[in-house]
């Protein structure tokens, strides 16, 4: 009886520990940008790297240096940032985030941020740009999903921050072509990505 004890014991003991490890090695993530970089043709870099600190709390640091194409920053549904044709740009960002879940499964967060943003644009039939550097911060909400598709660690999160500008990008006229003002400016990132 003792033996069948000890070893029910040494069996749960030894599962606990095995998920302990496993719920200890999915903290920290790694994830790729898709709806921008698809938006801009894949062109340089965004992504994600955080740690889930416990199931309300986790931080994240966002990356991005992204090339803009004439019709992303032109189009009503996607930049917003032109109103006309014939500008390209730059986009970097290094945003830090902390996210706050809520909920039963906590999925859902809410956040805050604080960023460096670096926006570039040029006007392709004039000797007209910009080159501004802003510190930001912001808020923002967003959800995030485990085990996407029932694959083991591979994570979704879509997150929609906005953020204040300290300093601004004022409207501006370019023949035809209107810069549309940069001073609250929210953004859609979908990441894919995976737990460790």
């Amino acid at each position: 009886m003792k033996t069948k004890t000890l070893l029910i014991a040494v069996i749960l003991l030894t599962n606990i520990i095995i998920q302990a490890q496993e719920d200890r090695n999915k903290k920290f993530f790694i994830g790729y940008e898709t709806l921008e970089m698809a938006m801009n043709k894949f062109q340089n870099f965004a992504g994600e790297v955080g740690y889930r600190i416990d199931d309300k709390n986790q931080i994240r640091l966002m990356i991005g240096e992204v090339n803009l194409t004439e019709a992303h920053l032109s189009s009503s549904w996607q930049a917003v940032a032109v109103d006309g044709d014939n500008v390209s740009g730059y986009f970097r960002i290094y945003e830090l985030n902390y996210d706050r879940f809520f909920g039963k499964r906590k999925n859902w967060y809410y956040s805050g941020s604080v960023a460096y943003v670096h926006d570039k644009y040029d006007h392709l039939i004039s000797d007209n740009m910009i080159d501004n550097k802003s510190a930001t911060v912001g808020v923002g909400f967003g959800y995030q999903k485990m085990n996407l598709f029932g694959v083991k660690h591979l994570y979704l999160n879509a997150a929609f921050p906005f953020r204040y500008y300290f300093n601004d990008i004022p409207r501006q006229q370019w023949g035809e072509t209107k810069i549309l003002e940069h001073k609250f400016v929210n953004n859609i990132w979908f990441f894919i990505g995976y737990h460790f």
